[in-house]
């Protein structure tokens, strides 16, 4: 199963590229499924140093970690990683998670692609695939709400 998700950001891909790599994920999520069980994203890291292709990366959650490693690194165009291990409860029966993201300058700002590649194994799969994309969606939108946030210059004081 494919999740891509398209959102246009007021901020160039230079300035947006960082939260690929270092960001806390601070907003309270709209979605209901957030409450319903989906992991939200509380961070993203690269644990040992610098980015480069072959480096850990990691996505944190209220509960647990998805340890990734990074298959593309072309800033600040493009960054795509897969799952290597986690410890969400999913791993029970996903059996691969990837994730491209491409910035694109748009205006004065930048158009961001996710696509989220899952596949399930188990008998029971075509009924997790619905339950899966709501989640994903969910999680994109989130996770581009909180960067638009974090991209805001501060609210200047006249």
């Amino acid at each position: 199963m494919i999740v891509r998700t398209r959102w246009t950001m007021p901020y160039p891909p230079e300035v947006l590229w960082p939260a690929l790599c270092d960001s806390r994920l601070q907003l309270q999520p709209r979605c209901p499924v957030f409450y319903l069980g989906t992991p939200r994203p509380t961070a993203c890291r690269l644990p040992d140093g610098p980015g480069e292709v072959g480096a850990t990366r990691q996505c944190v959650s209220e509960q647990g970690v998805v340890r990734q490693r990074i298959t593309v690194w072309e800033p600040p165009a493009r960054l795509a990683f897969h799952m290597e291990s986690t410890d969400l409860g999913f791993h029970r029966f996903v059996d691969y998670l990837g994730d491209l993201f491409e910035m694109v300058p748009a205006g004065r700002g930048a158009q961001v692609t996710r696509t989220t590649t899952v596949t399930v194994r188990g008998f029971r799969r075509a009924a997790l695939y619905p339950a899966l994309w709501v989640g994903l969606k969910s999680v994109h939108r989130f996770v581009f709400r909180n960067w638009e946030k974090m991209a805001s210059p501060p609210p200047s004081t006249v």
